[in-house]
């Protein structure tokens, strides 16, 4: 027996949330793994039905929004949309067949129409939504690895730069696998030189696997030793040792990555071959460069920024085609920009230069799309901005940053279950979530009107980090919109302390007119206008 449920505004947010913990594990089985255009379909017509959007669910729309195809685009001349959607239907009817037989939530893709049917299965845990959310974030279907932080058996501490990179090249290289789950940098970082058993960190981090290693720099040599755990037995079942010129570094990190997802029996598929080797550059010196900016990058200071900003440039000098160098220059130029930590407005014009640059010398650099679409974002350009956030997941499905992104990108139009569906994803890939995922997480509470749940994940992005602004500022906005005037006062006094006492001159970029104006009226009610 089935449930139906009306489509869908109606849906209560529980049942929504499992809607979108079921639809990531279809995107996460064997069957839609491989296969970029199909995953990106079924999310798309998903995620507009949850919304009640079913007016957005048509050919042409989808052409042009799923399918890349240009504004001349005619459903009548070209049957990829009615062609895609055949396949769809047959790949949910083998799901629901096979491995989703006990899904929790059905997902049915009716002929005639391209708004999906969304139906529960009556059972005895379907009265416990919340036991059917947490079941359906459960990745039992396919292997899950955190890499941890690479150990500096070096004497010198001032190698952690290079060794801390390592790390992050070797969780980029993983996290193009789709038959992969492998957890972000920002939450592995969590570990470095932590004292907890493998059991702890792989229970806390929601994974089977951990790879641990150490980095020895000598020279132009570099040695590094890397080894597999298996979590539940606490055994090694893979380990190797490399001793290789610093040139070689890359082709290290991709035989690393292959052996890794050998020992694991995760095939490549034809589309990721082509993924690797695009970060990549033949003068060392310059990815030496790279890796010390990223690291002044993480600081997130006006001092350190500018150091990433130099380190980035000098990279880029050395070799003026280093896609990986013009992303993160284009990063770090738009968060100076973003934060006002600079006086220069070409700023976030140079970031676009430079994200450009990068996707155009890597066309499959996920990083450089991700980036392109955060610059394009806050120069108000919100198709650009989705369209190339959407590249940059569908080229790196493990990337919580490029999910991040697109939630961003999502939510200032006002798509706001879609954004919680990406932020949600980011979330689960970096289990200890920063700052900047809670006040995305609040935006799209905001964007939904849930404001309670809006401000509960700005609170616990100051509780993370107090001196991370927008946290504070929106805790500011949301006590002045639901007439809390003294609690908005004092936290308007923590966030302007945060800025050296002035008022901020510039707020997030929503592109949606109702969103806007509800912003400018939060600002006012918080008498928080910049100065004319």
């Amino acid at each position: 027996m089935e449930q139906t449920d009306q489509l869908v505004p109606e849906l209560m947010e529980s049942r929504k949330s499992a809607v979108r913990g079921c639809l990531e594990k279809i995107l996460l089985s064997p069957l839609f793994a491989s296969s970029l255009r199909q995953k990106r379909f079924l999310q798309y017509v998903v995620i507009h039905s949850l919304e009640g959007n079913a007016s957005r669910l048509k050919g042409y729309t989808i052409g042009v929004e799923v399918f890349d195809r240009g504004a001349d685009f005619d459903p009548n001349l070209d049957a990829i949309v009615r062609v895609e959607a055949a396949r769809l239907r047959n790949k949910l009817r083998e799901y629901y067949e096979n491995e989703g037989r006990t899904d929790p939530i059905l997902l049915d893709f009716p002929k005639g129409s391209y708004a999906v049917r969304i139906s529960a299965r009556e059972s005895p845990a379907d009265s416990d939504n919340s036991a059917s959310i947490e079941k359906s974030r459960h990745f039992d279907s396919q292997p899950s690895l955190a890499v941890l932080p690479f150990v500096n058996i070096n004497a010198d501490p001032e190698q952690d730069y290079f060794v801390d990179g390592i790390t992050d090249s070797l969780i980029s290289e993983l996290s193009k696998l789709s038959g992969l789950f492998i957890i972000s940098r920002q939450s592995s970082s969590v570990y470095k030189r932590s004292e907890k058993r493998i059991s702890e960190i792989a229970a806390e981090l929601g994974v089977s696997y951990l790879l641990e290693g150490g980095v020895q720099r000598l020279g132009n040599r570099v040695r590094i030793t890397a080894q597999l755990i298996d979590a539940a037995t606490d055994s090694h079942i893979w380990a190797e040792r490399y001793d290789r010129e610093l040139k070689d570094l890359f082709d290290l990190q991709d035989e690393v990555a292959h052996q890794i997802a050998g020992t694991l029996q995760v095939r490549l598929t034809p589309e990721e071959t082509k993924l690797y080797g695009h970060e990549r550059t033949s003068n060392f010196a310059a990815h030496d460069a790279l890796l010390r900016g990223m690291e002044r990058h993480w600081k997130y200071t006006p001092l350190s920024s500018n150091d990433a900003v130099a380190y980035f440039s000098r990279a880029l000098q050395l070799d003026p085609d280093y896609a990986a160098a013009h992303a993160w220059l284009a990063r770090t130029l738009a968060f100076q920009w973003i934060m006002r930590l600079t006086d220069d407005e070409r700023a976030l014009e140079e970031a676009l230069i430079h994200a450009r640059r990068a996707v155009e010398l890597e066309p499959n650099l996920s990083y450089a799309h991700s980036v392109l679409g955060w610059v394009q974002l806050w120069r108000r350009q919100g198709e650009e901005a989705i369209a190339a956030c959407w590249r940059g997941v569908a080229l790196d499905p493990n990337s919580a940053e490029a999910h991040l992104f697109l939630s961003n990108a999502l939510m200032a139009v006002g798509r706001g279950e879609e954004a919680m569906f990406c932020i949600e994803k980011a979330m689960r890939l970096s289990p200890h979530p920063s700052p900047f995922h809670q006040v995305t997480l609040g935006q799209c509470y905001l964007v939904l009107g849930e404001y309670d749940l809006a401000e509960a994940a700005w609170k616990r992005g100051a509780a993370l980090n107090e001196t991370f602004m927008p946290n504070q500022l929106y805790l500011c906005l949301i006590s002045a919109y639901l007439g809390r005037k003294e609690e908005s006062l004092a936290r308007r006094d923590v966030a302007l302390s945060l800025l050296g006492g002035n008022k901020p001159s510039i707020f997030y970029p929503w592109l949606d007119k109702r969103l806007e104006a509800m912003h400018l009226e939060m600002v006012q009610l918080a008498c928080l206008l910049p100065p004319e």
